[in-house]
């Protein structure tokens, strides 16, 4: 078994309560490079952070990888350049959308070119936030489901929501939420959010992010990892969207935030 394990930041978890000491025998494997790119539309800001795999049992942290060069091309075929903020870190800042078009990243780096795309598509927008009390039952206290309504565009559409609730970002594998238009195909849809009931004077804020279908599809492969349902015992990685065999994704995406005080 390769000893290549990556782990996404934003879906890190850990669990210890083992007490058997096991001899694990693995192989050593080059490092890959580990990209994690995205394009905020929103906040008109590219960030990318470039690191490397490391041995499985090696108490080195991951190597931030400075020095590159690294460019984003629009659908024009106009070029900027991210700047190097150290530690692995690059960004542009005030980089204007231009929705309904694709965008490439090309990254050249210790003598190698690593390129994706992905596609921005239109921010699909929240009409608004309704609750609904719920009385306490076997399965939960009382307290009101909130539901987001919003009027799905024709054509497949692709969604994360994201909740903010009394200022914490709800980051915990439980409370991601992706899904697609499936069922909605160009109407107007009310989506309870079932995570928790809230009480009143809590303030919720939804982000309701709109997603390429290329990026829809590597996130929902990593909940599902992260879950362990990919249908495989080991360590899995989602499918990256680089070339070259790097690890990670590039997404570009938009979305359209509300807020809601829960009240009666």
């Amino acid at each position: 078994m390769k000893n290549i394990f990556y782990i996404i930041i934003a879906l890190l978890f850990t669990a210890t309560s083992c007490q058997k000491v096991i001899d694990l025998k693995v192989n050593d494997a080059e490092p890959k490079m580990v990209i994690e790119a995205k394009y905020d539309a929103i906040k008109e800001i590219v960030t990318v952070q470039l690191s490397k795999t490391i041995n499985v049992f090696s108490n080195e942290g991951y190597p931030q990888i400075s020095g590159a060069n690294i460019e984003i091309i629009d659908a024009n075929g106009v070029v900027s350049t991210l700047n190097d903020d150290g530690n692995g870190a690059y960004s542009l800042t005030n980089y204007a959308p231009q929705y309904n078009s694709e965008y490439t990243i090309k990254i050249n780096v210790e003598g190698e070119v690593y390129e994706a795309s992905d596609y921005l598509v239109p921010v699909v927008p929240l009409d608004s936030l309704t609750t609904e009390f719920q009385p306490q039952s076997v399965f939960s206290d009382e307290g009101y489901l909130l539901s987001m309504n919003a009027t799905d565009p024709v054509g497949s559409n692709f969604y994360r929501a994201i909740r903010k609730v009394n200022g914490e970002y709800k980051r915990d594998l439980s409370d991601q939420f992706l899904f697609d238009d499936s069922f909605s195909e160009g109407n107007s849809q009310s989506v309870p959010l079932f995570f928790e009931f809230y009480q009143l004077e809590d303030t919720v804020q939804i982000e309701l992010i709109s997603y390429s279908e290329k990026s829809y599809v590597y996130f929902s492969e990593l909940v599902a990892i992260a879950q362990g349902s990919d249908g495989s015992a080991a360590p899995a990685n989602p499918v990256s969207t680089w070339s070259k065999e790097a690890l990670g994704s590039f997404t570009v995406f938009g979305y359209d935030t509300k807020t809601i005080i829960i009240s009666e």
